[in-house]
């Protein structure tokens, strides 16, 4: 495994941009607990991945703007014609650049519904672009029209994999 030097973010983005004021980071105070509807190995279980996850045919993501597109990937896409675009590039440093399961597991939940451990996994995956800075868009645009393609999809559970 690669070691990479780390970097103190907050300290870095300080000293790049002194005239911007702190950060106000979403405080989800009420997150209601929610149970699995039936037991996992008869649920079927969508994935959802902020990770920039694209097929090359299909567009690139705006990696230096607030990016609120998503893109839809079958199940069965190849792993070679996924391509990552997302703001810190840490697809070309990091593992996600030698294994894409880091941010998009869709082989890792294949095994697992073969092996019996998740009962379907849904036919469609969703990937959008993290990174983004526009929280009541987020919150009210994106995050909903996600949420009405894996009901769609018939899913009882979603993995979020944030990148």
């Amino acid at each position: 495994m690669t070691d990479f030097p780390s970097i103190n973010y907050i300290d870095w983005t300080r000293s790049r941009y002194p005239d911007t004021p702190p950060y106000r980071w979403a405080e989800n105070a009420e997150a209601p607990f929610t149970p699995l509807p039936k037991r996992l190995r008869d649920a079927t279980l969508a994935l959802v991945t902020s990770g920039g996850v694209h097929h090359v045919d299909q567009p690139p993501f705006n990696a230096v703007k607030n990016d609120l597109t998503y893109r839809e990937l079958p199940r069965s896409v190849d792993y070679a014609d996924l391509r990552i675009t997302h703001y810190n590039q840490y697809s070309r440093r990091g593992p996600a650049g030698s294994d894409f399961n880091c941010v998009f597991p869709m082989q890792r939940l294949l095994e697992l519904e073969r092996d019996g451990i998740v009962g379907a996994v849904a036919a469609t995956a969703y990937s959008f672009m993290g990174r983004c800075f526009l929280r009541t868009e987020l919150r009210e645009l994106l995050a909903p029209a996600l949420m009405d393609c894996v009901r769609a999809e018939g899913a009882d559970a979603v993995l979020f994999v944030p990148a």
